[in-house]
């Protein structure tokens, strides 16, 4: 198996779209990863206004002036805008420049557009180019010849499962569709994979998919084909994306904000990684969550990215310079670690039963169950403010053993790390004072 570094470079330029040969190749090397089981939806096919795109290709894509080259579009796969129709012919630059996109503050590279995967209706050619080169275009006749196929084929989607004890399930989401872009998307199905092949050495209580699809579109036909009582069993999903460049993590609530998916994962971050900042649904990033929580399917989903704002993600963020250059291994493995740490959350969270009436002496060596003091003026050992909180959580705890608190609301509500307080909580069930109850709901 793969490091999730070397996927990327393995994948790194291919030119993917939602049906292509790329998209192909590119499923192909994510299938030596895991046994993924991939779904196919044909070209054309139609659903709320949505529509499966062809297979789609460029074959031939060039400008030239009185003879010379001027732009080759084939020499990399942003060259000509994303599903361009073809365009054989003479233009003067005042007409060709309607068809020429950049990004005017990233002078040197080539932007990618996107815009006609999701709206195959719109019949439109173009080229994508560094402003850098288009600014240089000068007055005159200029021979176009751009030619792209679009054919009948299927949009790929792939899923892997790992089965759990409970068939309630757990989504990760990630894209498989961006042309030529390794942060903006697969650096989040990177991590998930890595995830699903630390779960699979798990005996977990979930259920857990990891779902790789063309962005909108693969998820819309996704759960349009799914079986209800399927989807019945679906609890959260994860969405995965832009996790592998230099910035702090950015957490994006689900449709309420008020999930124990959402309160796990800001409990997780605020701990682990406190510069991380949220903010509400589609406050932040915007991708597949309005599917997932579209009505009549309302599978919470928050989205984990590395943003430095709402406004501003990462300074490659839809260029060509989205490359392996800008992958850190370490922010990866962060991710994954992230990822992991709000599932074991999710996995150990539970109620508690108390197994006792009045109260313990929780110093005796019968127990040993009896934290350091924080107002103990003949104590010579100087309190921290962490251990004031423990002692003050100390004399809360056996109120909370009612079946009406969750773990996770417990360390929430007293600012501690959940690993520290289940830990310490699993000396008070060795001791047989408690017993962990699990309420499970949708």
């Amino acid at each position: 198996m793969s490091t999730m570094m070397e996927i990327l470079k393995k994948i790194d330029g291919l030119p993917v779209s939602h049906v292509s040969a790329g998209a192909d190749e590119q499923n192909k090397i994510l299938s030596e990863e895991l046994s993924f089981k991939i779904l196919e939806y044909k070209s054309g096919r139609e659903h709320n206004g949505w529509t499966v795109p062809h297979k789609w290709e460029v074959v031939k894509a060039e400008i030239r002036k009185d003879g010379k080259l001027i732009y080759d579009g084939k020499k990399h796969p942003l060259g000509v805008i994303g599903y361009s129709e073809s365009f054989k012919g003479k233009l003067n630059l005042s007409k060709l420049k309607e068809h020429l996109y950049y990004k005017k503050d990233a002078p040197d590279n080539i932007v990618y557009h996107c815009d006609l995967y999701y709206k195959p209706y719109k019949k439109l050619w173009g080229f994508s180019m560094p402003y850098s080169l288009f600014s240089k275009l000068e007055d005159g006749e200029y021979d176009v010849d751009l030619e792209t196929k679009h054919t009948e084929g299927t949009m790929k989607v792939l899923e892997y499962t790992h089965k759990g004890e409970t068939d309630k399930t757990i989504i990760l989401h990630a894209h498989n569709c961006h042309t030529a872009q390794l942060n903006d998307g697969p650096s989040g199905y990177v991590v998930g994979i890595e995830a699903m092949k630390r779960l699979a050495k798990m005996n977990t209580n979930y259920t857990y998919k990891l779902l790789i699809a063309p962005e909108h579109i693969g998820t819309v036909f996704y759960l349009a084909d799914l079986d209800p009582e399927v989807l019945s069993t679906y609890k959260f999903c994860v969405f995965l994306e832009m996790l592998g460049n230099n910035s702090r993590f950015a957490l994006q609530e689900t449709f309420t904000g008020e999930t124990e998916l959402d309160r796990a994962a800001k409990h997780y971050l605020s701990h682990a990684f406190p510069d991380f900042y949220f903010d509400k649904f589609r406050k932040v990033v915007g991708n597949d969550e309005t599917v997932w929580e579209a009505p009549g399917i309302e599978v919470s989903t928050i989205s984990l990215s590395r943003c430095e704002s709402p406004s501003f993600y990462y300074k490659e963020y839809h260029l060509d310079s989205d490359n392996i250059s800008i992958m850190r291994e370490d922010k990866l493995e962060e991710s994954v670690k992230t990822v992991l740490g709000i599932i074991n959350i999710l996995e150990t969270n539970c109620f508690l039963r108390r197994e006792f009436t009045g109260l313990i002496a929780l110093s005796n060596p019968k127990y040993d169950l009896y934290l350091q003091p924080g107002t103990d003026p003949s104590s010579k050992i100087d309190i921290t403010e962490n251990q004031s909180k423990w002692n003050y959580l100390m004399d809360c705890l056996p109120r909370y053993f009612n079946e009406n608190i969750s773990i996770l609301d417990i360390a929430i509500k007293h600012d501690v790390p959940y690993d520290s307080l289940y830990a310490y909580l699993l000396k008070f069930k060795e001791k047989k004072l408690i017993e962990f109850v699990k309420h499970d709901k949708k």
